[in-house]
C-alpha cells in the first residue's frame, strides 16, 4: 500500500468535503457523532481555514483522509502565539481506508512539517469522551494537557506532542 500526503488546492474542495461527510456517516452509524454536515461543508469550513491549511492523503492513489494544519488557533489555544505551535484540526480518514495506516501517517507528517517550520510543539483538542480516539493520540506521544469544558456542554480533552529541538 502506498500512502503520499499534499497540500489541498482549491480543486480539492469536493475531496475534503466527501472525506469528512464519510468520517460522519461512519461515526453516525457507530453512534458517536463529532461534527454535523452543517459544519463540515466549505462554506462552513472556509470562514475558519485557508484551503492551503488543509492536507490529504491517498491511498494507492485514491483520497482517503485529510486534515487541517494550522500554526495559530486564538479560539482553542488563546494563550499560544502564531509560530510557537502546529494546531491539528478535522482529521478524518475514510471507511474503506481504517486501519490502513493513513491516520498513522498524517500523524508522522505532521510532526515533520511542526520541525521543518521550527516550532516547538504539535496540539490538538479533542472529544473528552472518546476513549479510544484519545489512547490513539496518546500512543503516537502527545501528552494529555487537560479537559475544559464549554458553555455548549462539549468538554474537550487537550493534548500537546513536544518537539525535539
Amino acid at each position: 500500500m502506498s500512502i503520499k500526503i499534499k497540500q489541498a488546492q482549491e480543486t480539492d474542495i469536493p475531496v475534503i468535503e466527501d472525506i469528512l461527510s464519510d468520517t460522519i456517516n461512519w461515526l453516525n452509524e457507530m453512534g458517536q457523532p463529532i461534527w454535523s454536515k452543517e459544519t463540515t461543508t466549505w462554506n462552513a469550513l472556509s470562514k475558519y481555514y485557508r484551503i492551503d491549511d488543509f492536507f490529504i492523503a491517498y491511498l494507492n492513489d485514491k483520497p482517503a483522509g485529510c486534515v487541517v494544519i494550522i500554526d495559530f488557533d486564538p479560539f482553542f489555544f488563546p494563550d499560544i502565539p502564531k509560530g510557537k505551535s502546529l494546531f491539528i484540526h478535522k482529521l478524518a480518514v475514510k471507511k474503506f481506508a481504517r486501519k490502513s495506516g493513513v491516520s498513522d501517517t498524517l500523524l508522522d507528517y505532521i510532526k515533520d512539517r511542526g520541525i521543518a517550520c521550527g516550532v516547538q510543539s504539535i496540539q490538538l483538542e479533542t472529544h473528552a469522551l472518546r476513549p479510544k480516539l484519545r489512547a490513539f493520540y496518546e500512543r503516537h506521544g502527545f501528552e494529555f494537557q487537560g479537559i475544559r469544558k464549554f458553555d455548549s456542554g462539549i468538554q474537550s480533552a487537550y493534548y500537546k506532542f513536544a518537539l525535539k529541538e
